[in-house]
């Protein structure tokens, strides 16, 4: 028996780079996998990677939300749930940086990246919380980044996101 065999991952933001190893490993040790993408340019990879983490065995789903949007992640997840049975394991991984010194950083730009970065941790662990606790179990895994803690030039907002997960 594999190590996650039987339980159901979500994987935010798992269309590419580190949540798409995610989604792989998790499928690999035998999880069934749901995953969230963001942008319509990402609906090819993000098909392409459900029917790579089919072919390992499992079961698996992509999901068009924004983790930075609270009635997508409700959504989101009621569908994973309906889908699925039941949320063991919830990798807060979305994460968007608009690169910019603070001088020249809109408000909106500041916020875009708190929103996704920051506000999407909040967003879905309030969607799965509840389920976990009524099943007394289960495990949520924030990606955070080694720049909350030192900072880097030109990333303010996504030093601050990330320290504040």
């Amino acid at each position: 028996m594999k190590l996650l065999q039987g339980k159901t991952a979500i994987v935010t933001g798992a269309a590419r780079g580190i949540g798409e190893a995610i989604a792989i490993l998790f499928a690999e040790n035998g999880a069934n996998v749901a995953f969230s993408y963001v942008s319509d340019s990402s609906a090819e990879k993000a098909t392409a990677l459900e029917t790579k983490l089919k072919g390992l065995g499992i079961k698996a789903k992509a999901y068009k939300s924004n983790a930075g949007d609270f009635t997508q992640c409700e959504i989101f997840v009621n569908d994973v749930i309906k889908e699925f049975g039941s949320v063991d394991i919830c990798v807060n991984n979305a994460g968007i940086s608009k690169d910019n010194l603070l001088l020249r950083m809109s408000l909106e730009q500041w916020n875009d990246v708190i929103q996704v970065n920051l506000n999407s941790v909040f967003n879905m662990t309030k969607q799965v919380i509840k389920v976990m606790m009524k099943a007394k179990s289960g495990s949520i895994i924030n990606m955070s980044s080694v720049i909350g803690e030192m900072g880097n030039a030109g990333q303010s907002s996504y030093a601050a996101s990330k320290a504040g997960i």
